[in-house]
């Protein structure tokens, strides 16, 4: 009886086993180099429309679609294209911080956000600030805000005092609701007959 009957293995192995392990790769080699190549052109690319930028190459490149790469690399996609994403994109991660981008000079009023900053003036139902409601991230505001009218406000036992939900800092006794603050966690109370 053999060593093999007396494992049950039926067929014998390879003496490089390592490799077993390995998936073969499918195209010769001058395809993984085509590709390597136009990995390293597209990182160029980018690296010229990041320049200046809060972004780096491989992050851009981590947010766009793969059509939209391959779109590039067909020639449908051009420098300026990328640019206009990039600076979208940097401007975005900029916001998603608090920070106000250098064209939102006008301030607005949101439905949802309350006081905003925008890039024109007036009243709009949704704006880009409503991401930072959403995902609990900080709104600069272009004027000063009352806590009673913010949902966060909780009134206590008192007709003008209560505490910030969002943890804003507060007097020992609490937050006079009538106070004027530049508050980024304000948002207005939209519910009726709450304050």
């Amino acid at each position: 009886m053999s060593w093999r009957d007396i494992l049950g293995t039926e067929e014998p192995t390879t003496h490089n086993s390592h490799n077993t392990q390995n998936t073969s790769q499918t195209g010769n080699s001058a395809d993984i180099a085509n590709c390597a190549e136009q990995e390293s052109k597209l990182l160029e690319t980018l690296a010229t429309v990041c320049q200046h930028l809060t972004i780096t190459p491989k992050e851009m490149q981590e947010a766009l679609a793969p059509e939209d790469i391959e779109a590039w690399r067909k020639g449908e996609v051009t420098i300026g294209a990328l640019s206009a994403f990039a600076n979208a994109l940097a401007q975005r991660r900029e916001m998603d911080r608090g920070k106000r981008p250098a064209n939102y000079s006008h301030p607005a009023t949101c439905k949802h956000c309350g006081p905003i900053w925008l890039w024109f003036p007036g009243e709009v139902l949704g704006c880009p600030w409503c991401w930072n409601r959403v995902n609990n991230n900080p709104i600069p505001r272009p004027c000063a805000v009352t806590c009673a009218d913010c949902e966060h406000f909780k009134r206590i036992d008192h007709p003008h005092l209560g505490h910030c939900l969002k943890g804003e800092p507060e007097a020992v006794a609490g937050i006079w609701d009538t106070d004027h603050r530049f508050c980024e966690r304000y948002y207005p109370n939209t519910k009726q007959g709450e304050k």
